[in-house]
């Protein structure tokens, strides 16, 4: 548990997306990485490296954090775990 926070930060549903905030960036190898072993847990499309969505605004307190979007199926949350896990390992 003192690993859980190393990088990742916190997350939300946003329009349908699950944004998880990020202490920083992941590198380009480690997001392809991710992109990869987790695309099992997507209902379509990818996962994004972004800055804060425009429906984020009011959350001043995260709004400088990078983010990772991407339309998560809502029921895979051990692989969820898994992924917030490997983010913390190699970001």
């Amino acid at each position: 548990m003192l690993g859980f926070y190393r990088v990742y930060h916190s997350m939300r549903y946003v329009e349908g997306d699950l944004v998880l905030r990020l202490k920083k960036r992941l590198s380009e190898p480690t997001l392809a990485e991710i992109r990869r072993d987790f695309a099992d847990i997507l209902v379509t499309g990818t996962i994004e490296q972004g800055e804060a969505l425009s429906a984020e605004a009011n959350d001043v307190a995260a709004i400088g954090l990078p983010r990772l979007v991407f339309r998560f199926d809502r029921k895979n949350l051990g692989r969820l775990r898994q992924m917030v896990d490997r983010i913390n390992r190699d970001g």
